[in-house]
């Protein structure tokens, strides 16, 4: 390779900084390097590749077709290089390090609780954090590298990540235990998860919904289920937090859908019946998602297998 190709991919965090910062000052200040060196490493790249990588007419700088081309392909190199920097450290140090984890808050309360005490007495010297957000601040987490990893739900729109199986978690239907209907039903036990027909799930087309918002999984799921029944139920509420839907249906507003992992909180268990619907029965599939180009690092595989052992 000559040297002009070498230049191509030489300090490529310098480009990513200057692209980032839109400002070849301020990514020079960034840096700790002077404004006119910056200036004449951009002119000596864009000599070797033979093409503008910013918009010189435009401030903040934008970058041209080239320089999104080549912002794609330097920061696959920086990822590959970070990736492989930290498998050597795992080499020396394999049971010592750092995990970034994306889950969203509710999942983060029913699994954090189960998995972290015993991964921490197990690998006391891995330092876990946790980002609590949605499915798509998570996918954002993933892009930038600030995650390790995320736990995901099937099906999603995410097809630039692979994705492992953890489980599969029943979606069910939520009523208070002073419902009216509920002694017309065939099964009910309000101590157990009792089975609901699809005719029995009809006699509830006239109560009022309390449904997760639009956007979220188990919204579409349920929308879904809701469609193939032919029910255009009355919705009260649409919230996004699975705790308050249960509280809704305490009280007797309503019922709604929630993932079988609400049961593993005992307060929930209070003044209401769950049942499984439909045949086969609702539900996702969880698993834990990468970008394709960025496999989960030592630590990460010992957090994730520990998931899977006690999940």
């Amino acid at each position: 390779m000559g040297e002009g190709n070498k230049m191509i991919f030489k300090n490529y965090e310098y480009f990513i900084a200057i692209a980032e910062e839109e400002s070849i000052s301020r990514a020079a200040e960034r840096l700790y390097i002077s404004q006119p060196s910056l200036s004449k490493y951009l002119k000596r790249l864009e000599d070797n590749i033979g093409e503008e990588l910013f918009c010189r007419v435009s401030y903040p700088l934008r970058l041209t077709k080239a320089g999104e081309l080549y912002l794609t392909y330097v920061k696959e190199i920086a990822n590959r290089e970070r990736y492989l920097l930290e498998e050597f450290s795992n080499i020396k140090h394999t049971e010592s390090g750092t995990i970034a984890i994306g889950i969203t808050v509710w999942r983060s309360s029913i699994f954090l609780p189960v998995i972290l005490p015993a991964f921490k007495q197990r690998y006391p010297r891995i330092q876990v954090t946790v980002y609590e957000g949605t499915h798509q601040q998570m996918a954002a987490w993933l892009e930038s590298g600030k995650t390790d990893f995320s736990i995901f739900h099937l099906p999603n729109i995410y097809n630039h990540f692979t994705f492992e199986h953890l489980r599969y978690e029943r979606i069910l239907f939520c009523v208070n235990q002073e419902n009216p209907l509920l002694p017309l039903l065939h099964d009910c036990d309000c101590s157990a998860i009792s089975q609901m027909t699809n005719e029995e799930f009809q006699l509830f087309s006239n109560e009022s919904f309390i449904l997760l918002k639009q956007g979220q999984n188990i919204r579409g799921i349920t929308q879904n289920y809701l469609n193939k029944m032919r029910l255009n139920p009355q919705i009260i509420l649409e919230t996004s937090n699975l705790v308050t839907a249960i509280n809704m249906v305490k009280v007797g507003m309503g019922v709604t859908f929630v993932p079988e992992a609400a049961l593993s909180i005992q307060e929930n268990h209070h003044d209401v019946c769950y049942f499984s619907i439909d045949h086969p029965p609702l539900q996702w599939e969880i698993g834990m998602a990468y970008k394709n180009d960025c496999p989960p690092k030592k630590q990460a595989r010992l957090f994730i297998e520990c998931m899977k052992e006690l999940l």
